[in-house]
């Protein structure tokens, strides 16, 4: 315990060590002691302040990295939709089911795709994709020499000579299988059927202007920029009009496509 003592203008009283709640000199006191302590509360809330911003920044760009990245893998094959265009050429004729030997066969196609599994919403799926694909085909080419039916049609009309016709013609129903959805390479396996119409009847008069064709392929697809990808491959090509004319010698046809797709 202090001892007491006094000024000359008033006294102060002191008692263990704290101003006394009596006199004007001591409320001054207590006042800077509380302006002190908030003082540093406050400067402590400003110095937290700053490191919890810094701790939950991180969140949000780990979302935005981790959204890029799956937008990365879902593009472009995660599109639902596609449409593009391929080519195709023969570079060699004959197979188990068409009879003629020889010819060629070329076609330009538009086509349509539609994702089917994995659905639209699933963004985990690493396995195969399969795909709804319609082809529509503004210009097909056909040729064949007349000497590749000779022993087909014992009795076949003395007109008969080298065919070289062109068609137009559409396959409604097609499905292709891609593989390693995350790979920029991605290999495939494609089939389809549809009909053909030709502006000579195939492959004789004794023919049909209308043919059947039905296709299986395989290929790789590569990913480019701006949601495009580029499609080659090969195709085993049936075309014949199904037993509908007096001769349905049929012809199978190998071969080269190469296609650009893109995403909408």
């Amino acid at each position: 315990m202090r001892h007491l003592y006094t000024r000359d203008r008033g006294s102060v009283c002191w008692s263990l060590g704290r101003p006394s709640k009596t006199h004007p000199a001591g409320t001054h006191a207590r006042i800077v002691v509380h302006a002190r302590r908030w003082g540093v509360i406050v400067l402590l809330l400003l110095a937290a302040h700053p490191c919890a911003a810094q701790q939950s920044t991180p969140a949000p760009a780990a979302n935005e990295h981790a959204t890029a990245d799956a937008a990365a893998t879902e593009s472009p094959t995660g599109a639902a939709n596609a449409v593009g265009i391929w080519l195709a050429g023969s570079f060699a004729t004959g197979g188990p089911i068409g009879n003629i030997s020889q010819g060629r066969l070329g076609l330009l196609a538009l086509r349509y795709e539609r994702r089917l599994l994995p659905p639209a919403a699933s963004r985990q799926h690493s396995g195969p994709v399969l795909t709804y694909t319609v082809d529509l085909f503004p210009a097909l080419w056909l040729s064949v020499p007349g000497s590749a039916l000779p022993t087909l049609i014992p009795h076949r009309p003395a007109s008969a000579s080298d065919l070289a016709t062109y068609g137009v013609g559409v396959s409604p129903a097609g499905l292709r299988l891609a593989f390693r959805r995350s790979a920029q390479v991605r290999p495939f396996l494609s089939g389809s059927t549809g009909l053909a119409y030709f502006t000579a009847p195939v492959p004789t008069a004794w023919g049909r202007y209308l043919n059947f064709m039905f296709d299986l392929g395989i290929g790789v697809e590569v990913l480019l920029p701006s949601r495009l990808r580029l499609t080659v491959g090969y195709r085993y090509h049936h075309l014949s009009n199904g037993f509908r004319g007096r001769i349905n010698p049929g012809i199978d046809g190998h071969l080269l496509c190469i296609g650009l797709v893109v995403s909408p």
